[in-house]
């Protein structure tokens, strides 16, 4: 069964809500100047109150790597997604040291992005690829045929940008993801999410009606 991330939780009550309907990660922005950016005390209580098996994921984008040991061992994270332009020795460190999982994400717009993928193939753990792209009439158009190329490199990968629902399906059958990614568009408000959404979003993701 593909696996769920809801991601942009900034409170306790939507990161319980979406793992109560069986969402596998919940993900925490932890990037400065970000709408959605959390306290990492936040964090931590909610990181404590989650079942065992539900990873919640710190959101980090090009923080040195004094900082980011810091922050991860105090809130005792079992996985990171990165961001920014972390290169593929520092997710191999980053990894090796503090024992996390690694979640790095691209930007796709096209095959030539796959050059810049191949360097951290077992330097992460799994791969955050943002599909969509906007065309000159402002149509949204998701890079679904280089996802495919994308996925003879044999890294578990998640799908995520801005998708429709009733576009999964189509998503999953010609890319087989190892898992996909809600964020604004299970949302109600900027930071509070729309719980008819989840819903929604899982049960197309795991094939129910």
């Amino acid at each position: 069964m593909v696996k769920v991330m809801i991601s942009g939780i900034t409170n306790y009550d939507d990161a319980l809500y979406a793992t109560n309907l069986g969402a596998d990660f919940v993900a925490f922005s932890l990037i400065k100047d970000t709408p959605k950016k959390v306290s990492t005390k936040l964090l931590k209580d909610v990181n404590d109150k989650l079942p065992p098996f539900i990873w919640a994921i710190g959101i980090f984008q090009d923080e040195d790597h004094k900082s980011i040991t810091k922050t991860i061992q105090k809130l005792s994270l079992k996985a990171v997604q990165l961001n920014g332009d972390e290169t593929p020795e520092y997710c191999k460190t980053l990894s090796v040291a503090l024992g996390v999982k690694i979640f790095k994400y691209f930007k796709i717009t096209g095959n030539t992005d796959i050059l810049n993928i191949q360097p951290y193939v077992n330097n992460v753990d799994y791969f955050v690829l943002d599909i969509s792209n906007k065309d000159e009439q402002g149509n949204v158009i998701l890079a679904l045929d280089v996802v495919q190329n994308i996925a003879q490199l044999k890294v578990p990968f998640f799908i995520c940008g801005d998708i429709k629902i009733e576009q999964i399906p189509e998503i999953i059958e010609k890319t087989n993801p190892y898992g996909m990614i809600a964020d604004e568009s299970v949302e109600r408000l900027q930071r509070r999410k729309d719980f008819d959404k989840i819903t929604a979003f899982i049960k197309k993701t795991h094939g129910l009606r």
